[in-house]
């Protein structure tokens, strides 16, 4: 709804298909949400499905919103890395193994962080801080079997991370996750990390925005931390997405920023807020993506 909103914003015609048959169309402008519901085989990589539909459309003439190269990066954790490594993105020391078996044989030191291949929100995040903690993660069948590569990534000592929302050179967004213990884990407001929408480190403003810029894509939420929190430090880029959930800024009244996604409420309404900046956001987005295509 707010990308439909968006185009009639700019004064598109728009056509809203329903029908799974969209390899019929050539030479169109399409625009879509990325979702795992286009994996409708239920394959363990549900990103590839999305992938393949967005070439074949490319192929076939069309203009798609986002484009293949950016639904690429989308929870396809293994393809960020290595997206990373080739933009020179400072990101923490990753290794990428084809199988537990040869991490088992690598020697890793611990502790260290496995991320699992496609997730998002910290889930699949495993911290492996002894043999046990392994020995467990080689024991989940499901973990084996839906991973195919092993990404393993050295555990920075952070209690806070920077999430930065651009579109093109802009900072729409931003918004810093912040682990209250003592002890590392991670920083998604679903766990109760405080947040705090006001403050930037703005010099490292030109850092992010070209670092983003770096990366070729039109849309992307940043995660980025510094080691031991020291903002005099380089910044740390631990993932992005072209698809993202913002938080809305809140009024807490001192309650965990998790409570007000948690329950309803008809004053400061966190479900208010949260429609307001996605199509805010959203109709941004489809203003870069129409003149992107104009100037292609």
């Amino acid at each position: 709804m707010a990308t439909i909103a968006g185009l009639i914003a700019e004064n598109k015609k728009i056509k809203i298909v329903f029908s799974l048959a969209i390899g019929k169309y050539h030479d169109k402008k399409i625009f879509f949400s990325i979702s795992n519901r286009y994996n409708i085989y239920k394959f363990d990589n549900y990103t590839h499905i999305l992938s393949h539909i967005t070439m074949q459309l490319e192929l076939q003439g069309n203009s798609v919103f986002p484009k293949h190269s950016e639904t690429m990066l989308w929870e396809n954790k293994t393809y960020m890395h290595q997206v990373f490594y080739v933009e020179g993105v400072n990101e923490p020391k990753t290794r990428i193994f084809g199988s537990l078996e040869d991490l088992l044989n690598a020697n890793v030191l611990y502790p260290f962080l496995v991320k699992a291949e496609h997730s998002s929100s910290s889930e699949g995040l495993y911290k492996i801080s002894s043999i046990d903690d392994l020995a467990d993660l080689v024991s989940n069948k499901k973990f084996v079997t839906e991973n195919k590569h092993i990404i393993v990534q050295e555990l920075i000592n952070m209690r806070k991370d920077l999430r930065v929302i651009l579109v093109k050179g802009e900072i729409l967004l931003h918004y810093w996750r912040i682990n209250l213990n003592k002890e590392w884990k991670p920083t998604s407001t679903s766990y109760g990390s405080k947040v705090d929408f006001d403050f930037f480190p703005e010099q490292w403003r030109t850092h992010i925005v070209e670092t983003f810029k770096s990366l070729k894509i039109t849309t992307g939420a940043f995660d980025v931390t510094w080691r031991n929190d020291d903002l005099n430090t380089q910044p740390i880029y631990l993932e992005v997405s072209p698809f993202y959930q913002p938080n809305p800024k809140m009024e807490l009244k001192d309650k965990a920023y998790a409570f007000y996604k948690q329950h309803f409420s008809l004053f400061n309404s966190w479900d208010v807020k949260y429609v307001d900046v996605v199509f805010d956001i959203k109709h941004k987005q489809v203003k870069a993506y129409l003149e992107d295509s104009l100037a292609n």
